[in-house]
């Protein structure tokens, strides 16, 4: 099966390209929505730059679009990536990565894990200031690692499987933190580069601002403001730690979840940028006062199913497994997509070696069997069907488009889905605490492959949350291993192997990763889709051209 097919043409599974926008509100009938065009927007698309500070003009003020409101900007243990969309400027974390996932030192300069892995003594970087005029010190890092472990309000508990195997900090001198662990844990580095559960904040910071409205961090951004479904705004930080930078005077994150509402005020000059669906950057292809930036993320869509509480069909792996069997993923691809995207499983394409390939997700794991998928319905004693509820984002509105052509595909096996679309903020919190039958949701960014996996261990709240019922002791092994093993070499086939078991269990049932399209005015310069679904550019390398 190809990769890209025509778009509009009838797909396994009944749902039409135009179809699918119509049930998802996106085209009333008999007319084509602004911003629906067949094709892709492969002419538009700048290829990768080299971004030179040599060039870079300071000044100015940009006003980028979010497709989703980040609710609250708390710095700590948020479910909504969109949280960290609002307030990724004003933080930073002991270590980063650049563009390219290489590990760099950011808050702290150098580091040295100790012979028995228990500990990491990291040196920070000194004369730092908070944007309150506090000096960076290891008392901070000490409070912040506690605020990570505690999980405070706004915060969910759900997102404490993501930390690694923190203890504490000891306060060895000013400038001087050691970070205890209770074992080895591979996933220490990338938890902190990847800064969305592990900024540093001042000692106390949740006893001195509401953290769900204001931010206090030392990132090259200071929030001066946050209007839940309006905007964040920002002003330059003029004490930060990088020399050079930031390159703007300001930053206006405006919230704009209608993305037609984006398009028209994209034509119009209103906003300088935002992100856009496949459909809406075919749209803005031709307009020469924008440029449509293109890239692969570790964004990815996929069902979620609560395994817990009175026996439910889908408790029964034959039901789990002929869903899987019944999905087409191309067709997924081609009706919402434009046939841009590729297969997923539980780990992302493009997440280094770590996921599964897409020739074994097409011939093994994720191939079309609709003779198959009955025979196991019917093995089930489900042969009539059921009902079941599935609940998604009212916004982006992909997933209300997916979720169309998922119900229309299994009534193939007679299962009945009933989709209710949620507003980000009641999605999250019911999807924390395992309030739901099916979600389906999108995966994002993961500081280290364990962060895909350890949901499927039980000593984790979310797996008790999600599938309390579910039980399966060789992955249970498989993902507890894999943390504590420092060597990639000795993991890769444990995760792997891992994965595999996995696409027969399906507890979840990985869809689709999407491409992520983003269109600025030309005057943006240095901005650039970034795998981890961040508008990290936004934050390091985007300067105005006037």
């Amino acid at each position: 099966m190809s990769d890209k097919e025509t778009p509009d043409s009838a797909v396994s599974g009944g749902v039409t390209r135009r179809e699918a926008l119509v049930k998802a509100g996106v085209v009333a009938a008999g007319a084509v929505a602004a911003g629906s065009m067949a094709g892709t927007a492969k002419a538009a698309v700048r290829k990768k730059e080299t971004f030179s500070t040599s060039k870079v003009k300071y000044g100015g003020r940009i006003i980028w679009a979010l497709e989703q409101d980040p609710v609250h900007v708390a710095p700590f243990a948020a479910i909504l990536t969109s949280n960290h969309w609002g307030k990724q400027a004003a933080y930073d974390s002991l270590v980063e990565w650049d563009k390219d996932l290489n590990l760099k030192p950011a808050l702290a300069t150098s580091w040295k894990i100790a012979a028995d892995q228990r500990s990491i003594t990291f040196n920070l970087r000194k004369g730092v200031k908070f944007h309150n005029g506090k000096e960076l010190d290891a008392g901070d890092v000490k409070y912040s690692v506690e605020q990570m472990l505690a999980a405070p309000l706004p915060g969910s508990v759900s997102t404490l499987s993501q930390i690694p195997s923190f203890v504490g900090v000891d306060v060895v001198s000013k400038y001087v933190a050691r970070l205890r662990l209770k074992a080895p844990d591979a996933r220490v580095f990338g938890f902190l580069a990847w800064g969305r559960y592990s900024p540093i904040v001042p000692a106390g910071l949740y006893d001195q601002i509401n953290v769900s409205r204001d931010a206090i961090g030392t990132g090259p951004y200071r929030m001066i403001g946050f209007n839940p479904n309006d905007r964040v705004e920002y002003v330059a930080n003029k004490n930060f730690w990088k020399k050079g930078q930031p390159y703007m005077d300001a930053m206006t994150l405006k919230t704009l979840p209608d993305e037609q509402a984006r398009i028209a005020a994209l034509r119009a000059g209103a906003i300088d940028g935002a992100t856009v669906s496949t459909d809406g950057a075919n749209a803005l292809k031709s307009d020469g006062n924008l440029v449509v930036l293109k890239g692969g993320t570790a964004a990815f869509r996929e069902l979620q199913l609560t395994i817990k509480g009175d026996p439910k069909p889908w408790h029964d792996i034959r039901v789990r497994q002929a869903v899987n069997l019944a999905i087409n993923r191309q067709a997924i691809i081609n009706t919402v997509f434009n046939g841009n995207g590729k297969f997923t499983g539980i780990v992302p394409p493009g997440y280094g070696p770590w996921p599964l390939t897409q020739a074994e997700l097409k011939t093994k794991y994720q191939k079309v069997d609709l003779v198959k998928a009955k025979a196991l319905m019917a093995a089930a004693g489900q042969s009539k069907g059921f009902s079941v509820k599935l609940s998604t984002f009212s916004t982006p509105i992909d997933h209300q488009q997916i979720a169309s052509v998922i119900k229309s595909q299994l009534k193939a096996i007679n299962i009945d889905v009933d989709i209710v679309a949620q507003e980000p903020g009641t999605f999250a919190a019911n999807n924390g605490v395992g309030n739901f039958e099916w979600d389906l949701t999108a995966r994002g960014m993961r500081g280290d492959v364990d962060g895909y996996m350890n949901e499927y261990n039980p000593a984790q709240a979310i797996y008790r949350a999600w599938y309390p019922l579910w039980k399966n002791q060789k992955i249970w092994r498989a993902v507890g291993n894999g943390k504590i093993i420092l060597d990639p070499a000795k993991r890769l086939p444990i995760y792997k192997g891992a994965q595999v078991a996995l696409q027969s269990e399906l507890p979840q049932i990985g869809l689709i990763q999407v491409n992520k399209y983003q269109v600025v005015r030309k005057r943006v310069q240095g901005m650039y889709v970034a795998f981890d679904d961040f508008n990290t550019g936004l934050r390091n390398t985007v300067w105005l051209n006037s």
